[in-house]
């Protein structure tokens, strides 16, 4: 009995293992590979084994390493912090990761703009971009009236702007 023979024989037995598992196709592609390989560098102990103990232990073999992988998983999942979960989240509520990560490339650098302003201005776009305070709150915790704090805020922006353009060389529309 040879290693190929196995493979032909028992492939869609241990894919279908692992995807009944994994719900994953790829995965479950991986894995079935993995499981070969295992069969084959372990080949000389079970050589002298009848086929349906070869067959026993493949199938075994497809489970343990399965269950590796679910446990990976879960760990991975385990150990993200709720930042982490919320940026999984936003991952797939939208479109792609690429834009994701645009997205939070683009925050930080309004962020870095926004920190480098002087006051008020920096206070004022901090509340109300970043920490998305309303105009109320912010107006009464910096003891400034609503419409003085409209001007702040409509300076605010149009310094945040000129310092954008100049930032990505002009490139920046509305």
């Amino acid at each position: 009995m040879s290693i190929d023979y196995l493979v032909e024989k028992y492939s869609k037995l241990v894919y279908k293992i692992c995807y009944d598992m994994l719900k994953n196709a790829l995965d479950a592609e991986d894995i079935t590979q993995e499981v070969y390989v295992s069969l084959y560098l372990n080949f000389d102990r079970y050589g002298i084994l009848e086929e349906n103990e070869i067959k026993n232990i493949i199938c075994k073999i497809a489970l343990n390493k399965c269950k590796d992988v679910l446990k990976s998983k879960a760990k991975k999942l385990e150990n993200m912090t709720m930042d982490g979960v919320l940026v999984l989240e936003n991952f797939i509520d939208h479109d792609s990761v690429e834009q994701e990560v645009i997205k939070i490339e683009n925050k930080k650098m309004i962020q870095e703009l926004i920190n480098s302003l002087k006051h008020p201005y920096k206070e004022i776009l901090n509340d109300y971009y970043i920490e998305e305070y309303s105009l109320d709150n912010i107006a009464s915790k910096m003891n400034v009236t609503k419409g003085t704090l409209k001007m702040q805020l409509y300076r605010g922006k149009k310094i945040l702007k000129e310092k954008l353009e100049e930032f990505k060389g002009g490139d920046y529309y509305d």
